[in-house]
């Protein structure tokens, strides 16, 4: 456990000038022993009842600084009281050193240097950086050992007592004050600072014995066991990004972020958690939080991400395997570091089905594939009103498993919405190996109508374009969708109709085909529906219109649970079964002459 006095000590406001004027601060108890503090009133606002006082740490003469720290001007200049990456101004004390505009570069090409308080950072260069996930503001940082380049997501740490690039995610100490938590109130405990500690190396946060993290959200003031907590402001870094660096903020007065501290360095690790590699704060009394909410995290199994809406409360989620949803196929795949962290072997993974078992290693992750077809590898097909739902198991076996070791398993599902709007509302039994199912919803059955020539349907005008027609001839049109499981769907033709645009919601809209069946029998015949995955109607138009565009709404039926032939009598009625309606499809424009010559 690593402990710190107490210290008292009133903060003081931004920012240090570089005037050497002074800082403003809440009291002179915040001055250096070598600085003078000036009370002035400050000019009051139109309305203002009582007068304000500003309060000011000046460094006397023969010292220089900010007043909150004060520099002998003689004895510094020997050159002995600037930390490392901090050099000497007879003007400001210690300031930065930008490592980056020296003429001997501490970075390697093609790292770019990046200049931080004290230090710098060696970053991937943006087009090589294949860590950093997508739309992640994120860099990571390279790091530099006896002349050697260290490997994305290592740092130069000391294991037994030699300096080696090594994981710090294997290589931390253990930072378990319990007053750290964010529930810890610090004028009833006690406060705590973290500016005089001595850190060394990466550091992982407990609170007891369960693992947690720094909060990301803004503490309230006076938590944490210190008067300024510190929390991020921005997320914790995902498992590819490496070593990231973080800004830290410390909540006081009314602003969550009253003062930037120094900013640190993050790895987020295999297991949930993360390591931190600290710096002392600017002043007291500032310390690192350790938010007691992400002891959740802890509980998350290794496919599983630590996730929360609010920053507030954490919950765990799978965040493997992928899952494409193809129209013919269904892709899983599980990315070869989260299989290493587990020690599950990637060539022992099946399907159901044990003889389905092929796979591709492809950019880090290895993928397996099964075609979209009820009973192929163990598929196994729900449907409803609205959706059909394909559902497997990808079931992988520890590396040194033998043929009795219990796999692991990752149910799926892919559920096709097949209506025009729809919403996942089917139930999906969750299956007994585990209650986490990956589920992704997949692209809706691809539909096309044309029209014909001839009344075999044979003969397709050009889609695309204009159709001219004798005045009186008839229309011949054939629909048709693409669906793996041919046996199982059937296109049934629901509402058919012309309007004068090619708009299917304008008005008026003239019927052909409606609840199913045709509104006039002696013009429309109704060829083919509900019999295949193919439609088709004729019908005989009268009228005098310029042009006219064909709509025509259709639904896939699933024959084997509800009968899916149209029953159309002298009296419409609309038929009951269980139907997936797709999206409309039109053609047009088409038009009439009293003659193709």
């Amino acid at each position: 456990m690593m402990s710190s006095g107490v210290l008292m000590m009133l903060l003081f406001f931004k920012h240090v000038t570089a005037d050497n004027s002074g800082t403003v601060v809440t009291s002179c108890e915040a001055c250096h022993d070598q600085a003078t503090c000036l009370d002035s009133p400050v000019e009051r606002e139109r309305g203002d009842a009582f007068q304000t006082w500003s309060v000011t740490c000046t460094c006397q003469d023969g010292f220089v600084g900010d007043g909150i720290t004060c520099y002998d001007l003689e004895f510094c200049a020997k050159g002995s009281c600037c930390r490392q990456g901090y050099g000497w101004s007879s003007e400001l004390g210690c300031v930065d050193v930008d490592e980056c505009s020296l003429p001997d570069q501490p970075c390697s090409p093609p790292q770019v240097c990046e200049n931080t308080p004290g230090s710098f950072n060696c970053l991937v260069p943006p087009e090589d950086d294949l860590h950093s996930s997508p739309g992640s503001d994120s860099r990571s940082v390279q790091f530099q050992c006896g002349g050697r380049r260290c490997p994305v997501g290592e740092d130069c740490i000391s294991v037994g007592g030699t300096s080696l690039c090594a994981d710090p995610c294997l290589h931390y100490s253990v930072l378990n004050d319990d007053w750290r938590s964010t529930t810890n109130y610090g004028p009833a405990n006690g406060y705590h600072c973290d500016s005089s500690v001595n850190w060394q190396g990466w550091y992982r946060l407990f609170l007891g014995n369960t693992s947690v993290q720094m909060p990301e959200r803004c503490v309230e003031k006076y938590m944490c066991g210190t008067e300024i907590p510190l929390w991020l402001p921005l997320a914790h870094p995902q498992l590819l990004e490496g070593v990231v660096q973080r800004s830290v903020c410390g909540h006081y007065y009314y602003d969550c972020c009253y003062r930037r501290q120094n900013p640190i360095h993050v790895k987020a690790c295999y297991g949930n958690y993360y390591v931190y590699k600290l710096v002392p704060t600017t002043t007291c009394n500032m310390a690192y939080c350790a938010d007691v909410n992400t002891t959740v995290c802890s509980t998350c199994g290794v496919f599983d991400a630590c996730v929360s809406d609010n920053e507030t409360n954490w919950r765990c989620e799978r965040k493997a395997p992928e899952l494409v949803c193809g129209r013919s196929l269904l892709k899983v795949g599980l990315p070869n570091f989260y299989l290493e962290a587990a020690g599950l072997d990637a060539s022992s993974a099946h399907l159901a089905d044990h003889r389905c078992s092929s796979h591709e290693d492809r950019n880090g992750t290895v993928w397996y594939q099964v075609e979209r077809r009820e009973g192929r590898c163990g598929n196994t097909l729900e449907t409803n009103a609205t959706h059909a739902v394909y559902s497997n198991s990808l079931l992988v076996y520890p590396v040194d498993g033998r043929n009795d070791s219990q796999p692991f398993g990752f149910p799926f599902s892919c559920v096709y919405p097949l209506e025009t709007e729809s919403s996942l509302d089917v139930a999906i039994r969750p299956l007994p190996l585990t209650d986490h199912k990956v589920v992704r919803v997949g692209a809706k059955a691809k539909a096309s109508m044309s029209l014909y020539r001839d009344t075999n349907y044979t003969q397709p005008y050009p889609a695309g374009q204009p159709v001219t027609l004798i005045a009186g001839s008839s229309l011949h049109v054939g629909v048709s969708v693409e669906e793996s499981e041919a046996e199982r769907f059937v296109v049934v033709l629901e509402d058919c109709y012309t309007t004068e645009s090619p708009s299917p919601d304008n008005l008026p809209q003239t019927y052909m085909i409606q609840d199913r069946c045709p509104t006039n029998r002696t013009q429309v015949t109704v060829e083919e529906s509900g019999s295949s995955l193919r439609a088709s109607f004729s019908a005989l138009l009268q009228g005098d219109y310029r042009y006219i565009f064909l709509h025509c709404s259709l639904s896939l039926c699933d024959q084997r649970s509800s009968s899916c032939t149209p029953v159309c009598s002298r009296r419409r009625s609309r038929s009951v079964s269980k139907s997936i309606r797709l999206k409309p499809l039109t053609i047009g424009p088409i038009t009439w002459a009293q003659s193709l010559e």
